[in-house]
This record gives C-alpha cells, sequence and structure tokens, in this order.
C-alpha cells in the first residue's frame, strides 16, 4: 500500500463497447465525452459533528481516460513492490482494452494533507442495474468504490473498504490509525473542475508542485535528449572535495528504439533507457553507463545493472555494454536519480555512487566526494554524442 501514497493516477482496463455490447451507462457515457473527470465533497463541522463515526473530511476522485497535469512523475502506472516495472498499458496485456484512470484523494479528520490512492476500474457486469457500474480498485486488493452517477452533476461510490489507506506492514504491526470509520462506506461526491482535483493532489507535497511540468512532460518518450554542465577552473578550485569536472545525461536514437521494440514508449517513462557519463579529475575520458528508468514520486529512479559472468545469454544488452565498459562483472547495480528543477533544469541525484565516478566495483556505497547532487542545464545533442 505504501507504493499507492505516492501515485497520483494509476491505470486499469475497462472493457470496450461495441455494437452488440449492452449500452453504457450514465458514467461512463460522461468519461467518453469529457475524457477525464473531477468529483468532490468536503464535509462542513456540522455535518462531521452529527456522524461521530465518519472520519472522511474531505474527499476528491478523479477518473476518466486522459492523464492528469499533475507534478507526479507516474500519474498513470500502477505498481507492486514485487513488480516495480508492471505494465498497466493494455498493450501489455490484451490488444482489445481500454484503459481508465482513476485516483480518490482523501483527508481525514485532523488531517493536514490528503492520502492519494490509486487504481483501476472496471465495469460492472451485475444484472441489477440499479448497482453500480463501475467497480474500482487498488494495489494490495485495496476495494476502492464501486462508481454510478445519479445525474450528469454527481456520482455515488459506495462499497469503500475500510482498510483503503492502511498500509500492510503497519497493518501487521496493528497500527489501524488509518482505518476509516464506520459511516465512510458510502459518499455522494458533486462535479468540479479537474483542476481542483489537481490542486488537492498537489497538497500531498506542495514544494515540489511549484516547480512546473514533470520530466515525464518536459521530456518525450520519441525524442532524444542531452543535459549536462561543464564545471569550469574556478568552480572546482573552489570545490576541492568534487571529482566531477563534466557530466551528461542522455537519450539517443538507439535507446528510442530499442523501447519502441519493446513497446515501452506508451507507458513513458516507466523502464525509460537514458545514459549518464562523468569525465573526473583523475580520469580525463568520461566514463558512461546505461540505465533504466522507473517512475517514483515526483522522481526517476533510473538503475544500472552489470552483467555476471557466466550470465550473458540472460543478460540485456545494456547491462553487458555496462560489464565490458567498467570491468564489473559480479551482478551489482547503480542507482542514480532525476527530478525536475526549476525552469528547464533537471537535478541529477547521485548519494551511493550511481556513477562511475572512479574504477570502483561492487555494492553501491556512499558518495564521500562532493558529488552527490547536479543542476544540469538542457544541451545540443552533439554535446552527449561520443561519450
Amino acid at each position: 500500500m505504501r507504493f499507492l501514497a505516492f501515485l497520483f493516477v494509476a491505470a486499469a482496463a475497462v472493457a470496450p463497447f461495441t455494437a452488440a455490447a449492452d449500452e453504457p451507462s450514465r458514467v461512463e457515457k460522461l468519461i467518453f465525452a469529457q475524457g477525464k473527470l473531477c468529483f468532490a465533497r468536503v464535509y462542513d463541522s456540522a455535518h462531521l459533528a452529527a456522524h461521530p463515526h465518519q472520519r472522511v473530511e474531505r474527499l476528491f476522485f478523479m477518473v476518466g481516460k486522459d492523464k492528469a497535469s499533475t507534478y507526479w512523475e507516474d500519474p498513470n502506472l500502477r505498481h507492486s513492490e514485487e513488480s516495480p516495472h508492471k505494465h498497466a498499458n493494455p498493450e501489455a496485456d490484451a490488444s482489445n482494452r481500454d484503459t481508465t484512470h482513476v485516483a480518490a484523494l482523501v483527508t481525514l479528520r485532523g488531517a493536514k494533507k490528503p492520502e492519494n490512492v490509486s487504481g483501476w476500474c472496471y465495469k460492472n457486469d451485475y444484472d441489477d442495474k440499479s448497482k453500480a457500474s463501475l467497480q474500482c480498485g487498488g494495489e494490495c486488493d485495496r476495494h476502492i468504490g464501486g462508481l454510478r452517477a445519479e445525474d450528469d452533476a454527481h456520482v455515488i461510490v459506495d462499497g469503500v473498504g475500510a482498510d483503503l489507506l492502511l498500509d500492510p506492514e503497519d497493518e501487521e504491526a496493528g497500527d489501524v490509525t488509518s482505518r476509516l470509520g464506520a459511516d465512510d462506506k458510502s459518499f455522494r461526491l458533486e462535479r468540479r473542475p479537474i483542476e481542483d482535483c489537481v490542486a488537492e493532489a498537489n497538497k500531498t507535497n506542495s514544494p515540489y508542485a511549484g516547480l512546473g511540468a514533470p520530466l515525464r512532460e518536459r521530456l518525450k518518450p520519441d525524442v532524444p535528449f542531452c543535459y549536462g554542465r561543464d564545471y569550469s577552473t574556478q568552480h572546482l578550485a573552489s570545490h576541492p572535495q568534487q571529482q566531477t569536472v563534466s557530466v551528461r545525461v542522455s537519450r539517443d536514437l538507439r535507446q528510442i528504439d530499442a523501447d519502441r521494440a519493446k513497446k515501452l514508449l506508451p507507458d513513458w517513462p516507466d523502464g525509460a533507457s537514458v545514459s549518464a557519463s562523468v569525465t573526473t579529475r583523475k580520469n580525463g575520458k568520461p566514463a558512461t553507463l546505461k540505465y533504466n528508468c522507473t517512475p517514483f514520486e515526483d522522481q526517476w529512479q533510473c538503475s544500472a545493472a552489470f552483467c555476471k559472468t557466466g550470465s550473458e545469454a540472460d543478460c540485456a544488452p545494456q547491462d553487458i555494454e555496462n560489464a565490458k565498459a567498467t570491468g564489473c562483472t559480479t551482478g551489482e547495480t547503480r542507482t542514480i536519480y532525476l527530478r525536475r528543477g526549476e525552469k528547464d533544469f533537471m537535478m541529477l541525484g547521485n548519494a551511493n555512487m550511481g556513477l562511475q565516478l572512479e574504477a570502483y566495483c561492487g555494492q553501491e556505497k556512499k558518495t564521500q566526494s562532493d558529488d552527490k547532487v547536479y543542476r544540469l542545464e538542457p544541451m545540443p545533442l552533439s554535446a552527449c554524442e561520443g561519450r
């Protein structure tokens, strides 16, 4: 459940309609017509006083086909700890399915910000048409609730699970402080502008929301990019503990073609291939590693793997490249983090020797030098070529 707090909108499958299919319900027609919808309700003190067993004070509910414009790097994918690269893109499972996104932003009494629970919806095949026309669920078998439209301006969300906000680890430890109350099973929500749901989501981590569009929007899955920084002699003189002279982060056409062949582009940026190279004071030539990225909260977590000797048949081509370039053949991994900066800048985090700063093989270790964070600027593609 912990991953759910980091995701804004997750994807799922809703069976499409054909001429022979049943007439779509009102809520499905609204989704098809509008793309994405926002419904919400904020309960006043009088209502809460009259319902002491209701813990939910604010509930914003977004459902639709389009990605929301938020600061999250992963608005349309769902992940699990067991399968962090699981794709919810319908092409990954069945070509005849459509995609619906859903997110519930839940604020309990006394809480300073909402919890963001993402999931997916599917068509309800009950014969009783009075029941919810869509059922929405999330990771860890959480039941977000059934959804039906009362009219074009109101929806009913019912059957909400009491464990909606519970983390499995906390629940096992006996911590049930996030369990919903007895009167938190059904909610009547009114239509709101989509911007209201976006603003509510941004409350979960407002400092990053102020930085503007996330990397997944600034960068395009089928367009190469190059970011970097070359440090002046004055800067290096004032930072004697910094090893880096020059650094680059890039994505080229070969990586784009490889990701396209693996059908990763629709799930951008999940699984995105990038390169990072660094030139140090000791090594005048750039040392480059190839990474695969996973969107996580407000950043990309990018890992470089090194093919273990004797396992070449099972290794990805870039893992073999990493092993040959460094001589590291014991199967370890390195991790860097990419995050959007102000304006057009990109921030690169290297807290645990994710870059090849030295001739080092082995498991990750803390970066001891002043090479932990880099502020990179857009550069011409030529600045990253040949590295």
